[in-house]
């Protein structure tokens, strides 16, 4: 094998001069017929056109035999240089004195002594130019690139085409191509737009060095997590800077854009396939509607808003307490959607009468109930905030969006509700026994959506590792044995509006999240895609499990078991149902009384008793760390 490479290159070289021959031939062809038709003012005589005929041969041959005897040829045109030019010229000269000493014996001196002179001339200043227009044109092409980034592109596809086409065709944009990598044997060596397949993704280190790259763009949106882990590892091991094109989910009418290329995210290498809805029967159920979203200021809401908007909703009420959330989100909305559709509200779903206000003015059909409060340590020192939002605010809002005529109603729920073991846990469960109980007596559609976290959403362990990463650690993880569920915001959003659809009154949707994974593994792949080592420029410290926190959360309820929907990410949850509403009146009562006289032991007793399942959980003293994990 090694041979035959040898031999491959050996044969390239050859090739290369031969070319190299080629261009002499043809340049020295007509350094010679226009020195004979200057001579003869551009009109040569039969005679000498004959003289001409039989001496260009010899003239060409001559000169070739030489530039090549004086190794001209050897050297690339592309950097020639002061020497070659000099070599070029001695080369042409002997061969000129060859060639006149080849007319005198062979008796052919009626050949003009000026013709021999201009083809001397004419000869060394077209052959030196077939030289110099390599490096002019290479120059030129450096300039035009020498302000853009030197960029490898991962993927000879689609994705890849369309990216190498922009970069080329908009020199604006600040990316010069200048080489592709792809894993398959049929691609190798083809090339795209003048780019050329140089290697697999294997080979990207060795890429890298010998081009010179400074950035790598993955353009695989197609890959699987594994494969792009895979890639991920190969890139931090070049030590340049890489980013990635959107995944399919996030490229509209497949199209991808350069102005999409981002940073590679901790969701790209999760363990899931992106979550597919029908978004025909999704727009038809939402579109033309009038719909409010509380809380819309926080992750999950937000994300609601955007992708009510998109899914041409009538019109969008946000509402949240938080001035500056709105702020935000409005900027936000600003750049993609006329101010006609959406319609920002600050206010508190504990206001009963701003709230009706609300729902008479704007008539909503439906209601995305997002507002809560969610943030388990905190929750645990301030139970009686957890119940004043999460369950007297939702018990406060469906009454009103009844009595007003709202259709459906739908409570964002949490994992932390099943078997809770923590008060903000609890109170979301409650909030969902609220919604199950008042559903027996009301004509508006109550619909529970229960999943887990969501990656990057405000407060959560991703914003939190990174800062600790940009800080230089170290990353704090309670305990390295914690696994959550994790799915990425948009996709939990539309399976939402998915469940929303589905439900016709007191359901309970669980959305599939996948397998759970552990936090210390999301902490080690945040650290490698911000180019640092887990424990060597990054430290892990094990903190311990806080006041109320699982090891493990789980979906459902001890006496809850899963039944298969229509779609395959969203399972209702069937089993006992709390539908006695005059029940829950007397035990909203105690918890309004409990929270006007800050009665925390009340609170807890009332949750206890309403919810038998909820246990609370100390902190993490009763949960060691096992020394073999802690040596690690």
């Amino acid at each position: 094998m090694k041979q035959r490479i040898l031999n491959f290159l050996n044969s390239r070289g050859i090739l290369t001069i031969f070319l190299k021959i080629c261009i002499d031939a043809l340049a020295l062809t007509a350094a010679y017929f226009i020195a004979f038709s200057l001579r003869f003012d551009l009109n040569i005589p039969a005679q000498h056109f004959i003289i001409f005929k039989h001496t260009i041969g010899f003239a060409v041959i001559i000169e070739l035999f030489f530039i090549n005897l004086f190794g001209v040829n050897q050297s690339p045109w592309r950097y020639v240089s002061l020497q070659d030019v000099i070599n070029l010229l001695a080369s042409l000269f002997v061969g000129w004195v060859g060639f006149i000493i080849y007319l005198y014996f062979a008796n052919l001196l009626a050949v003009p002594r000026s013709v021999l002179f201009l083809y001397l001339m004419l000869g060394f200043i077209f052959t030196g130019a077939a030289r110099f227009a390599p490096r002019v044109l290479f120059k030129a092409q450096s300039r035009l690139s020498r302000d853009k980034k030197r960029v490898l592109v991962i993927g000879a596809g689609q994705a890849g085409e369309m990216i190498i086409r922009q970069m080329k065709s908009d020199p604006s944009l600040g990316f010069y191509p200048v080489a592709l990598a792809d894993d398959s044997p049929k691609k190798q060596n083809i090339k795209i737009h003048g780019v050329k397949v140089v290697g697999t993704v294997n080979d990207l280190q060795k890429i890298v060095s010998k081009k010179h790259i400074e950035e790598i763009i993955i353009a695989t949106p197609a890959a699987s997590a594994s494969e792009m882990r895979r890639i991920v590892r190969a890139c931090e091991a070049t030590g340049v800077e890489f980013k990635t094109v959107p995944g399919p989910k996030e490229i509209v009418n497949g199209m991808v854009q350069v102005q999409q290329i981002r940073e590679v995210k901790v969701e790209d290498l999760l363990d899931r396939k992106p979550v597919e809805i029908d978004l025909k029967e999704i727009k038809n159920f939402l579109a033309n509607k009038t719909i409010m979203v509380t809380g819309a200021a926080g992750s999950i809401g937000s994300e609601l808003v955007k992708q009510l908007l998109t899914l041409d909703s009538e019109k969008v009420i946000c509402i949240d307490r938080s001035e500056n959330g709105l702020f935000y989100l409005d900027n936000d909305l600003k750049k993609e959607f006329a101010s006609r559709h959406y319609k920002i509200i600050v206010a508190d779903i504990l206001n009963t009468n701003k709230m009706e206000y609300l729902i008479s003015s704007y008539k909503p059909e439906i209601i995305f109930h997002a507002a809560a409060y969610k943030h388990v340590p905190l929750m645990e020192d301030h139970p009686e905030e957890a119940v004043r939002n999460n369950i007297l605010g939702t018990a406060y809002l469906v009454k009103v969006a009844e009595r007003l005529g709202v259709q459906k109603f739908i409570l964002i729920s949490t994992d932390k509700a099943v078997n809770p073991t923590s008060i903000m846990g609890a109170t979301k469960r409650a909030a969902e026994l609220v919604l199950q109980s008042y559903s027996a007596q009301a004509s508006m559609k109550l619909v529970t959506v229960r999943f887990g976290n969501v990656l990057a959403s405000y407060g959560s362990v991703i914003p939190l590792f990174q800062k600790q990463i940009s800080e230089g650690g170290p990353i704090t993880i309670t305990h390295p044995l914690m696994k959550r569920f994790f799915m990425t915001i948009p996709e939990a959003v539309k399976l939402i509006f998915q469940a929303a659809k589905m439900g016709d009154g007191n359901d309970i949707f669980v959305l599939d999240m996948g397998e759970p994974i552990k936090i210390v593994e999301i902490a080690n792949r945040l650290i490698k895609l911000s180019g640092l080592k887990p424990g060597d420029d990054i430290k892990i410290k094990y903190v311990g499990l806080r006041p109320g926190e699982k090891l493990e959360e789980e979906l459902w309820n001890k006496d809850e078991a899963p039944l298969k929907t229509y779609h395959p990410k969203i399972y209702k949850a069937i089993g006992s149902h709390y539908n006695n509403w005059e029940r829950m009146q007397k035990h909203l009562h105690v918890f309004e009384k409990a929270v006007i006289e800050h009665d925390i032991q009340a609170i807890k007793e009332k949750l206890h008793e309403m919810i038998p399942e909820f246990t609370s959980m100390p902190a993490s003293v009763d949960t060691p760390i096992p020394e073999d994990i802690l040596r690690e």
